[in-house]
C-alpha cells in the first residue's frame, strides 16, 4: 500500500474500516476499505469476496459506488516477535465522495443554521436511488443493507450513489430460501 498515502479515517464498520487517501502517483483521491483477513479463517472473507464480485458486475452505473482495484498485502506487526507470521490484508480502493446522506441530512437539519432540503433535491436523490436499485435488480442483484449510511454523496454534482454491497446477493428466479436475519438497527 506504498502508492498510497493516507489523509485520514473516514468511517468505520463490522467489516473495516475506510480511509480517505491519496494515490502518490497521480494525486487522485480515492476511498480505502481495509479488511482485516483473521488467522482462523481460510482465504478471503465471503463478504468480500461477494462485495468485490457484485461490485464488478454492476459497475456500469453512476450510481453505483466506482471499485477501482483490490489490493492484498501482508503487514508484518511492528512489535511482534521476529518469527510472527505477517497479517494478511486486504484493500478495496474506490472512488472518494464527500459524505453520505446521514451526515448529508444531519449538516443540514440540526445545528446553528438547521434549514429543510429542498424538495426538488429530495426528488432528484430518490429518483438516483431507484435508478440505482433498479439496476442492482435487473442484474439479479439484492442490496439488503440500504440505509443512509450506505448511500455516498457527491455534494458538487448532486449524485447519490449506492455503497457497501458486502451483505448483497446475487439471485435468480425462482427465488431460492436466503438468510432471513439481515438486520441494521
Amino acid at each position: 500500500m506504498e502508492k498510497y498515502e493516507k489523509l485520514e479515517k473516514v468511517g468505520e464498520g463490522t467489516y473495516g474500516k475506510v480511509y480517505k487517501a491519496k494515490e502518490k502517483a497521480t494525486g487522485q483521491v480515492v476511498a480505502l476499505k481495509k479488511t482485516r483477513l483473521e488467522m482462523d479463517e481460510e482465504g478471503i472473507p465471503p463478504t468480500a469476496l461477494r462485495e468485490v464480485s457484485l461490485l464488478q458486475l454492476l459497475s456500469q452505473s453512476i450510481y453505483i459506488v466506482c471499485l477501482l482495484s483490490v489490493e492484498h498485502i501482508d503487514k508484518v506487526p511492528k512489535a511482534a516477535a521476529p518469527s510472527s507470521p505477517p497479517k494478511p490484508l486486504l484493500y478495496l480502493v474506490f472512488e472518494y465522495l464527500d459524505t453520505d446522506l446521514k451526515k448529508f441530512i444531519t449538516s443540514h437539519c440540526k445545528g446553528p443554521n438547521p434549514r429543510p432540503l429542498p424538495p426538488s433535491l429530495i426528488q432528484s436523490f430518490l429518483f438516483q436511488l431507484c435508478i440505482g436499485v433498479a439496476h442492482c435488480h435487473s442484474h439479479g442483484v439484492l442490496h439488503r443493507d440500504i440505509k443512509p449510511q450506505n448511500l455516498l454523496l457527491d455534494q458538487q454534482k448532486e449524485i447519490l450513489k449506492i455503497a457497501d454491497l458486502g451483505l448483497g446477493r446475487a439471485f435468480t428466479v425462482p427465488l431460492k430460501s436466503y438468510t432471513n436475519e439481515i438486520v441494521t438497527l
